[in-house]
């Protein structure tokens, strides 16, 4: 079977008009389901045609100035600055090459929880959240491929609030993690264009690598940002600095139609390089320690060989939040007891795997709209017109992931904290209709019980009403998990606890979740944009498992939040950055890991503190900023190296008679190239 290697860019399919007959939609649904249900063989199949066409090969040891862990957003970032300042890089990355479905934004919820686009991480059960999904372990979806999770997630590009970023600067006592010192890290990835070419360029990028707009189909977003204006929160620019409430449309990694992923923004441009060497399918063991603390290499497996590659100056895991603890920890690097218990050798004791932090999502809805109000059906509306407006244009609603719109709020209980103008909630429009393909979609999704979700879903296909959901999450959550390893077989998932709403006491979480979904509802039902003008009312359905609480009480409210509540799949924090005394901390403000030479952390797990939003932005800003203090750090040591060179020569030259004037030429003239370079 030939597979193509790209999607196509010219229309398959004639352009129907807006009123598609009856006969048409009776024959296209068949036909689009039972497409998306050979996802699966058409995932196995990319991949094995993309592993024989494989033909790169290492010979075991070879050498380069820095090997990059990870394909992802970071990790993407850094190969990519690495690369293009010359050096010598060996880009390694789990998976292969994308599918192509995957630059599609609508067809996101079917590429999600396969193996070959996902490392697919369970959590272990739990016991007060996630309650719907399979034997309580919450799916943890991280992306496998060349481009990682940018390949993968939902698409939205929100930074953060300007106090996440602050925040950290004072907890690490370095001004450069402030929002305004990362501002260039943030301005140097991105390049707003389209509908947003007019921006406020003091915070927005418009030179950078990869390109920020609007999508076509925002479906009812500005309703739904109209309505947090009736109740006090105002559109604002959420990539800017803005105070305690927000709204916005959303923001994609996106052109004409397309995902523009990290691979495609940071790896595809320079990937023809001679100084870079992109290793595909090579699932990193460990890093290579030496006896006195140096990192010099790593082993890896591909095919089912072992091999080593060795770093002349450094080793940087991007490997994200689990799999950079997981090597760390393989590698000797970690909590004494952990790794004693699995007999791996200790080379750093540090506090690897802690402080893990992550955001719970709970899938509020459905909010059924009256006619004629319309919201995404998928029977309805991803027609052979939708595909071929996608593929001519990249118009419709194939260009839409399903998240529309938006905003941040701060609870009640931030306020009583002495935080009013920190949002601790975030909320999010999912445009799609309930129905039961969608439900089967979402069940796949986030290992959720399909039963109880077809259950729940099925007043959608009765009345054929349209619907919509919010996605309303705790944007500060106090509860704080591990990630720790199960064997010392790498092979072997890591076990992941999350800690959902403080299964040790802690009950803010839930309170401001609570706080939060009750203020979601009276937004949409009490506004006169949603409420009124849409006829926008939640389901009179109970949730499975809830039926013995009374409608709407605080008491079910509780229990729908505890089975209808999912990771979104931000997880943060195992390799936290921090001061030398912080006792949590596991690297620097340089991201170097404390008492280890030659390897650095460039990935969300540095984040000492989950920001307010999204992790996509600020991954690749931490890439951009992980990358500019390497090549800051050795620019300094060949600098120090040539002084050091100058000040022997002149010392030998005194004991010849040679003039000072004379040795300083060298030094000078390498320090002109310098600022010209």
């Amino acid at each position: 079977m030939r597979i193509p290697r790209q999607i196509m860019t010219t229309a398959s399919w004639p352009v129907a008009s807006v009123g598609v007959p009856l006969l048409i939609t009776a024959v296209w649904v068949p036909i689009l389901l039972s497409v998306m249900s050979t996802v699966p063989t058409q995932l196995r199949l990319w991949r094995r045609a993309d592993q024989l066409l494989d033909r790169m090969v290492l010979k075991d040891g070879e050498s380069f100035d820095f090997i990059v862990v990870g394909a992802g957003l970071a990790g993407g970032v850094v190969a990519n600055r690495l690369t293009r300042s010359g050096a010598k890089v060996l880009l390694l990355e789990a998976g292969g090459e994308p599918h192509p479905f995957q630059i599609v934004p609508g067809l996101l919820m079917g590429m999600i929880n396969y193996p070959e686009t996902d490392w697919m991480f369970r959590s272990v059960p739990q016991t007060k959240a996630s309650l719907n999904s399979i034997r309580a372990e919450s799916s943890w979806s991280v992306g496998k491929g060349l481009g990682g999770t940018g390949t993968l997630n939902i698409m939205i590009y929100l930074r953060g609030h300007r106090k996440d970023f602050d925040n950290w600067a004072s907890l690490v006592n370095d001004s450069s993690w402030s929002f305004e010192g990362l501002m260039p890290n943030f301005k140097s990835i991105e390049e707003y264009s389209g509908k947003m070419v007019k921006v406020d360029e003091r915070y927005h990028g418009r030179r950078g690598d990869m390109l920020i707009d609007e999508p076509d189909y925002l479906g009812i977003s500005d309703e739904f940002i109209a309505a947090a204006g009736e109740f006090g929160y105002p559109k604002v620019d959420m990539n800017s600095p803005y105070g305690a409430a927000g709204f916005d449309r959303i923001k994609y990694p996106i052109r004409e139609g397309r995902r523009i992923a990290s691979y495609s923004a940071f790896i595809q441009p320079v990937r023809h390089m001679e100084t870079l060497t992109v290793l595909k399918y090579a699932n990193v063991n460990k890093v290579l320690i030496d006896s006195n603390g140096n990192v010099y290499g790593v082993e890896y497996e591909k095919f089912g060989e072992i091999k080593t590659a060795l770093a002349t100056k450094e080793v940087i895991l991007s490997a994200g939040t689990v799999n950079s603890a997981k090597i760390l920890m393989l590698s000797g690097i970690g909590p004494k007891e952990e790794l004693s218990r699995h007999g791996i050798p200790l080379k750093q004791d540090l506090p690897v795997g802690h402080n893990l932090q992550d955001h719970l999502g709970v899938y509020l809805g459905p909010f059924y709209v009256s006619p004629p109000a319309q919201t995404l059906r998928m029977e309805r509306d991803l027609s052979p017109s939708s595909f071929s407006s996608w593929l001519t244009s990249g118009t419709g609603p194939l260009s839409s992931s399903g998240v529309q719109a938006s905003g941040t709020f701060t609870s009640s209980i931030a306020a009583s904290r002495g935080q009013p103008a920190w949002p601790d909630v975030h909320l999010f429009l999912f445009g799609y209709s309930s129905t039961s393909s969608v439900a089967n979609l979402v069940a796949h999704a986030f290992n959720l019980e399909p039963v109880e979700m077809q259950e729940y879903y099925k007043q959608g296909d009765v009345d054929g009403r349209d619907s919509f959901y919010l996605i309303v999450t705790g944007a500060r959550p106090l509860s704080r998990g591990w990630v720790r390893l199960k064997s010392s077989i790498p092979g072997d998932p890591p076990l992941i606890q999350p800690n959902y709403l403080g299964d040790g006491g802690n009950q803010t979480d839930l309170a401001v979740l609570l706080e939060a979904v009750k203020r979601s509802v009276e937004m949409v039902e009490d506004s006169t944009s949603m409420g009124k003008n849409l006829g926008a009312v939640f389901t009179n359905d109970k949730l499975p498992g809830c039926e013995l609480f009374e409608m709407r009480s605080d008491e079910y409210w509780k229990c729908y939040i505890s089975r209808y509540s999912v990771s979104l799949h931000h997880p943060v924090g195992t390799a936290r950055m921090g001061r030398a005394d912080d006792p949590l901390a596991v690297v620097d403000t340089r991201l170097r890991v404390r008492g280890i030479k030659g390897l650095r952390v460039v990935d969300s797990s540095i984040q000492p503190v989950i920001i307010v939003t999204n992790l996509g932005a600020s991954a690749m800003m931490i890439g951009d900023k992980g990358a500019e203090m390497i090549l800051q750090d050795w620019a300094q040591v060949k600098v120090k190296e040539a002084k050091n060179r100058q000040e022997e020569r002149l010392d030998a030259g005194k004991s010849n008679g040679i003039s000072e004037n004379e040795e300083d030429l060298d030094f000078n003239r390498l320090k002109r190239k310098r600022r010209l370079d």
